[in-house]
């Protein structure tokens, strides 16, 4: 029982993954009655070990090496450089019907179980693909049509298996986004496709209600992933003009070296105050608010994960606005003579200040959230998820590190707007740290974000050190980020920082 509460406190108000009571009842008649039927159906089995796994692996929170443990801090019964769980996923996905042709809908709770623990393997492709097959079984059985569409099976339902059934296509569904902006790939399903409506609870009879958490939660979770997988797939193209009519205006093969347009601009803008309005609307039990010290009211589990998840949206949404900032301040570096440096293109100068000021704000709120979750034991230490808002927070942090707290023009200070504050300076390092110990408890996402980041930085450090001391570019050696050569430049005046260091990437 604790193992299923360790699910249900971690991922268990983002999205539904089964009913509560009837899961809990099920468990008890596999213990009362082992040799039963239904204890030794492959699908339960399959289901039963997936949770198992999700329960280890959101239960495992310490920082500390258990007793049963090796000095590494991987568990005696896991292999080398898997997550908490892993024994048990392994069964399950062993146990798993690959492709069902009669799928049911505890067969996709499985699916979505298991792609939530792909991720903490950093297995995205796998989780993706996990997902599609989830989807596809969802819209085999019409989850995604509302029961008054046409008659059939699903219409003589009692309303709690209606209601359990409709929340879990919205969990086929949030991981559908969840999986496509990760991947920079096309949804599984288009919005118009559906007719059922948001979890509600007001349906339900008293003693069902116990089977489903508050219906607010998740839909405020379903909400920001929407908007997310709208504003990432307009803005970085990969969806196509079917989802997005102006996703000619996209980044999808646009060069980073080059001045943002007004469109580009217009459109991260559009976003941005789509994402300000659903935060703004929040309903009053998942808002945060400041403190007369500053400190965040109303933070728990819930709250943190819902805005963690905004906060990377704005994070990722806003980021080639500080690629242009960056880029522009290193063209003015490397003019001969540096006379005049104007950092922010005419026209765009306050919108490119306004997304610099709110990313760096959405970066230290992630580090509070996060630092929060870790003096309170609970931040996930082995999620891919708590990893992925500490990296996201830290190239934010990164890049707004590298441009100087003050440029002269004519001995006289150009503009303080652009400073890195101690503030900042401390939200890294928080970043940082949280990744840090992820990693060095045996977090696989959390190693790979902490190399990424070492790179980046390395790369800043050894850029800003080249046009300190007008170091040729060509003379400098790189770091790779991703596999490819970083070390060739153009031979004309039009290089950029973007493209050497990496930064075209959207991850």
């Amino acid at each position: 029982m604790h193992l299923i509460q360790c699910v249900e406190s971690a991922i268990g108000h983002e999205q539904h993954y089964f009913r509560r009571q009837q899961l809990r009842t099920k468990l008890a008649q596999m213990y009362q009655n082992p040799e039963s039927t239904q204890s030794k159906d492959q699908g339960w089995l399959c289901h039963w070990l997936a949770i198992l796994a999700l329960g280890e692996l959101y239960g495992n929170n310490s920082q500390t090496a258990p007793a049963d443990v090796h000095e590494n801090c991987r568990p005696l019964s896991e292999p080398d450089d898997e997550p908490p769980g892993a024994r048990y996923y392994h069964q399950s996905v062993a146990f798993l019907q690959q492709v069902a042709e009669n799928p049911n809908v505890q067969y996709i709770e499985t699916l979505s179980l298991l792609a939530i623990y792909a991720f903490s393997m950093d297995k995205i492709n796998t989780a993706y693909m996990y997902n599609g097959l989830s989807m596809r079984g969802a819209l085999s059985l019409g989850l995604h049509r509302s029961p008054q569409d046409a008659p059939s099976e699903r219409s003589n339902l009692p309303e709690a298996e209606l209601e359990h059934q409709k929340r879990v296509f919205w969990t086929v569904y949030y991981q559908d986004l969840l999986t496509t902006t990760t991947t920079g790939r096309p949804w599984g399903i288009l919005d118009d496709e559906i007719t059922i409506d948001y979890a509600d609870s007001s349906r339900l009879a008293s003693e069902s209600l116990m089977d489903f958490f508050d219906p607010e939660e998740s839909n405020a979770h379903l909400e920001i992933m929407r908007l997310r997988g709208q504003a990432y797939s307009s803005l970085y193209g990969y969806a196509g003009t079917a989802i997005n009519p102006y996703s000619h205006i996209s980044l999808f093969d646009f060069d980073l070296g080059s001045c943002l347009s007004q469109q580009h601009l217009d459109k991260m803008e559009e976003f941005n105050q789509g994402l300000l309005a659903w935060h703004r609307d929040l309903p009053v039990q998942l808002q945060l608010a400041q403190s007369w010290d500053g400190s965040l009211l109303n933070l728990n589990r819930v709250t943190a994960s819902l805005h963690l998840v905004y906060h990377q949206t704005i994070l990722v949404l806003l980021r080639p606005a500080l690629v242009n900032i960056y880029n522009d301040w290193f063209e003015a570096q490397t003019k001969q003579p540096a006379t005049t440096i104007e950092i922010f293109p005419t026209g765009s100068k306050s919108m490119l200040q306004a997304f610099r000021h709110a990313s760096l704000e959405s970066a230290r709120e992630t580090a509070t959230i996060l630092q929060w979750l870790n003096h309170q034991g609970a931040l996930a230490i082995y999620s891919y998820f708590d990893a992925s808002y500490a990296f996201t927070a830290a190239i934010t942090l990164y890049l707004a590190r590298l441009t100087p707290p003050s440029i002269h023009i004519h001995a006289r200070l150009y503009n303080t707007s652009i400073s890195f504050t101690d503030e900042d300076q401390g939200a890294l390092n928080t970043s940082l740290s949280i990744l840090g110990q992820q990693s060095s408890a045996g977090n696989v996402p959390a190693r790979e974000f902490q190399r990424q980041l070492r790179v980046l930085d390395n790369n800043l450090q050894a850029l800003h050190t080249a046009l300190t001391n007008r170091v040729v570019l060509d003379d400098l050696n790189f770091d790779d980020l991703d596999g490819t050569d970083l070390t060739t430049f153009p031979s004309n005046s039009n290089a950029n920082a973007s493209t050497s260091l990496g930064l075209q990437t959207t991850s």
